[in-house]
């Protein structure tokens, strides 16, 4: 593994996470009779915009159960779950962190899912899986890990079916000022590659797909980030499933980072599909 990817998954391991997720989640029913998919969406649904930024993506790319669709870095497997539950799915998983990946499996075991829902560590730049298998491919909040966006776009279009759509949703560089850290990505800039908008398209179209213009969510962040404010001074604090379990006791630094970064334009969270030609 070369050094940025040990960092990387360096940053996001904690070798507690599944014990802190299901206390996490044992407290959370005890006041709340939502289902156990929405409550963990708020620890699982690690991108900014949560639940609605993924419902959003979703309701624009999946046609229904028929769909196989498989999820670039997906994290503790919450979008794989929401489109499983919801759309009826069959999702395949891939990220490059170890203990994401055995938390995924074991939760969707506990729910019931591990037959719709197949998480495996491997590398997005190196899939290890079949040539135009997938419906779709979901990406949310990952490319900012990946430096050579060209191979990673390489891989998505050579997975994905003729008639396929890739649906990516990643924090894009917007201004020139240099990025402020820690930020829920990364710890410096040695495992951070964000790239514009413009550099996006570039990669997928140079690997043989057609890409959408890009759509801004940056008014979806900003909402995001004065909720969390709201609930912070409402004393609200962090709720037992919370993103913090996965960023860690500087949570409220790297979210604060992002959210000043968005509001002066340097980075904001962007929408790019782009399809393979049939």
């Amino acid at each position: 593994m070369q050094s940025s990817q040990t960092g990387i998954t360096g940053h996001y391991s904690s070798g507690n996470l599944l014990q802190a997720i299901r206390a996490g989640l044992k407290a959370a029913r005890t006041k709340s009779d939502a289902s156990d998919v929405d409550l963990l969406g708020g620890v699982d649904e690690f991108h900014i915009g949560g639940r609605t930024a993924t419902e959003a993506l979703a309701d624009r790319v999946i046609p229904g159960p028929d769909c196989q669709v498989l999820d670039i870095g997906c994290g503790i497997g919450g979008t794989a779950r929401f489109l499983a539950t919801r759309y009826g799915c069959q999702v395949t998983g891939i990220d490059l962190t170890p203990e994401f990946v055995d938390v995924g499996n074991q939760l969707n075991a506990d729910l019931g899912l591990g037959n719709r829902i197949m998480l495996s560590v491997a590398d997005a730049t190196d899939i290890p899986l079949g040539t135009d298998r997938f419906d779709r491919v979901t990406m949310l909040h990952v490319g900012m890990n990946i430096a050579d966006k060209d191979r990673l776009a390489a891989e998505i279009a050579r997975v994905l079916k003729p008639g396929g759509i890739a649906a990516i949703y990643d924090v894009m560089r917007t201004g020139e000022e240099p990025l402020r850290f820690p930020v829920p990505w990364a710890r410096d800039q040695t495992m951070s590659f964000v790239a514009t908008p413009a550099d996006y398209a570039a990669s997928l179209a140079a690997a043989g797909l057609s890409p959408d213009a890009a759509v801004s969510m940056r008014d979806t962040a900003l909402a995001f980030f004065e909720q969390a404010r709201a609930r912070m001074a409402a004393g609200g604090g962090s709720s037992p499933l919370g993103v913090h379990l996965v960023m860690g006791q500087d949570a409220r630094e790297k979210v604060a980072n992002l959210s000043a970064m968005v509001e002066a334009g340097t980075v904001c969270p962007t929408l790019i599909l782009a399809h393979k030609p049939v």
